[in-house]
């Protein structure tokens, strides 16, 4: 008789796994760690680019606002001293007071700004964070320690400080249509100041009387050029449109990446007459200024 329990199915069992082995484990921490080495770059690239264009965005605001306050004002652009022009704070608000953290100066800053007397700018462009670039960090600083929140200065040719002789220029643009070029003039730039906010405009010194390679005057370099997104900064036109720059002079960039923090030296370095040079000369235009 036959046994069928010789011929009765068997129930079918996978064959026992092992896990990882180490080399298999360190190949795939590998392949991530190259992974992440190529994308970080890219996010670092993408979020420079991100406080960049906010940026602009912001400089569209402000010089809009720059414009129409002229046209209500008889053409007259601010002066130095309505606030000096540019939401300049107390010193008292923005870091001395007695264990005052950064959100706290930056509301009495935000405050203080929002008021006509002290920034005549705020009737058009209302919202006060328009003059904090995103990439400006010195928000983020400890006060007394070079905590600012303002990262725009207007620039000296229009409507500036008089400070000897416009340091260099003789005058400035008191009135918006007596500047004959108002696409290549700056209005604002970003800037940089170590007493916590920027105050004043934005100046180089000018040598009416001394020629520099392919142009008849000259100046040299005084205010800080920060740079908020890499080597790139932004400006605002008298015209109403803004644009960035890519600074290549290295001395330029090293320095202007370190002074973005607000520590530092605040005179930017020598430098030879360049493309950088090219750039600020022929839109630091004013009274005077020949090409």
């Amino acid at each position: 008789m036959c046994d069928m329990k010789r011929f009765a199915p068997t129930k079918w069992r996978p064959p026992a796994r092992s896990g990882f082995t180490l080399i298999e484990l360190l190949v795939v921490i590998a392949i991530i760690g190259i992974l992440a080495a190529m994308l970080l770059p890219a996010l670092s690239r993408a979020k420079l680019k991100a406080t960049q264009a906010a940026c602009l965005s912001n400089q569209k605001q402000l010089v809009l606002a720059f414009t129409m306050y002229c046209g209500d004002y008889n053409d007259n652009i601010i002066p130095y001293g309505a606030g000096d022009g540019y939401w300049v704070a107390p010193v008292a608000l923005t870091w001395n007071l007695v264990g005052q953290s950064s959100p706290v100066s930056q509301k009495n800053f935000q405050d203080w700004i929002k008021q006509s007397a002290n920034n005549p700018l705020i009737a058009y462009a209302a919202n006060p964070g328009v003059i904090h670039c995103p990439g400006d960090t010195r928000l983020n600083n400890r006060p007394g320690a070079g905590w600012a929140y303002d990262s725009y200065s207007k620039v000296n040719g229009i409507g500036g400080d008089p400070y000897s002789n416009y340091w260099g220029q003789n005058a400035a643009f008191t009135k918006l249509s007596r500047v004959t070029a108002a696409s290549q003039t700056f209005a604002f730039r970003e800037d940089v100041d170590n007493r916590g906010y920027n105050g004043g405009t934005w100046v180089v010194n000018w040598n009416l009387n001394s020629a520099s390679p392919g142009h008849a005057q000259s100046f040299t370099w005084q205010d800080p050029i920060p740079m908020y997104h890499g080597n790139v900064s932004t400006a605002s036109f008298v015209d109403g449109h803004v644009e960035s720059h890519k600074w290549i002079d290295g001395n330029i960039v090293s320095y202007g990446k370190t002074i973005a923090s607000g520590t530092g030296s605040f005179t930017p370095p020598n430098t030879v007459h360049n493309a950088d040079y090219d750039y600020v000369y022929n839109a630091f235009r004013f009274p005077g200024w020949k090409p």
